[in-house]
């Protein structure tokens, strides 16, 4: 029988630029609702029922290009530092800038944006794995009037990002992002 909530935890969880937690768990309702966020260093006893994952969990990402048309998408110049990445990484000069970075992949789909993030793990190399996050996932949210941050009482499509180094705060060729909506499914019904 499956429980009313499901907790996740891994060595980070990314809430927003400003709010990263180490040690963390989300706990999440039935209905994925994010019910809290918790440091595992606060507890007495071992958190019940969580699953531990070895990466960042961050909220989902989100593709601007998919909701804005494109003379939207070129005011957003003056503000951010917009990449469409939807369909080709090659021949990019990403490099860092006082205005934030935004990463369009054109998709939500783990599938596309792992095969189009493999392209471009050389030219990412100068920043690191929180700022590429905040580029996927805070910043397009923030653009596209929707909830940026992982908090209690919204709703959330977590992800992994796994084969990072957590150490260099780093990507690596082995990064990758997954749903963890369907692995804690599949792990429940095991």
């Amino acid at each position: 029988m499956f429980e009313q909530t499901t907790r996740v935890a891994a060595q980070l969880i990314y809430c927003s630029p400003t709010q990263v937690l180490h040690r963390a768990v989300v706990e999440l309702d039935k209905q994925k609702n994010i019910i809290r966020l918790f440091n595992l260093e606060d507890n007495q006893v071992e958190s019940a029922h969580t699953l531990f994952f070895d990466g960042i969990i961050t909220g989902e990402i989100r593709s601007i290009k998919q909701h804005k048309t494109p003379e939207e998408i070129t005011g957003l110049a003056s503000d951010y530092q917009y990449f469409d990445i939807s369909d080709d990484t090659s021949g990019f000069g990403i490099t860092v800038s006082n205005k934030p970075l935004i990463l369009d992949f054109g998709t939500n789909f783990p599938e596309e944006i792992n095969r189009r993030l493999s392209g471009l793990i050389p030219v990412l190399g100068e920043f690191s794995i929180l700022e590429i996050i905040a580029a996927c996932v805070y910043y397009p949210a923030l653009v596209l009037g929707e909830s940026a941050m992982l908090s209690p009482a919204s709703p959330a499509q977590l992800l992994l990002w796994e084969g990072v180094d957590l150490v260099n705060k780093k990507v690596t060729e082995h990064t990758r992002i997954r749903s963890i909506h369907s692995s804690c499914l599949t792990l429940r019904k095991q």
